[in-house]
């Protein structure tokens, strides 16, 4: 993990444009996304968000957004782009180095998370890195052809602080 730079615009860029990165993604990646689009997230508007690389190649992105620190949470998120690097266990990785800055350098208490049902590859992640499931949204986003749904999951800095002893 490292800080994005403008190296990063175009390849990410890349990456949203293909629908197998972004089917399972949120409904504002459903619809072509510029690249000065693609700037503004990867290097203005983000609050935690880091580059990730695999064998000297960007891959994807991996961010703590939306922090509400009165409440001690923020929204967590990772997209691995290249499709080379999926089933490398490159996104678990990535959770477990988030999760550990959340709670040990940002003092977060608590990280909030989502996937739709169907993205085994995220429920994957987040069972590895022991996010809780809260909920679902039932029939919350329309993919394929069809209604699927949102699994909210959450994952608490006592519960992280466990598992690692």
């Amino acid at each position: 993990m490292r800080p994005a730079c403008g190296a990063d615009i175009l390849p990410y860029a890349g990456f949203l444009a293909d629908p197998e990165v972004t089917v399972w993604l949120d409904d504002t990646a459903q619809v072509p996304i510029s690249s000065a689009r693609v700037e503004a997230i990867l290097l203005r508007e983000a609050w935690c968000l880091w580059a990730l690389e695999h064998e000297g190649r960007f891959i994807g992105v991996t961010s703590l957004y939306e922090p509400d620190l009165a409440r001690g949470c923020a929204r967590f998120s990772v997209v691995i782009g290249e499709r080379e690097a999926w089933g490398k266990g490159l996104g678990s990785i990535a959770t477990r180095n988030v999760a550990a800055h959340a709670f040990e350098n940002l003092g977060l208490r608590k990280i909030i998370s989502d996937y739709l049902e169907p993205n085994i590859a995220s429920k994957k992640i987040h069972q590895r890195a022991g996010f809780v499931v809260e909920g679902r949204l039932r029939e919350d986003a329309w993919r394929q052809g069809r209604w699927v749904d949102r699994i909210v999951l959450s994952l608490l800095a006592g519960e992280w602080r466990d598992s690692r002893k």
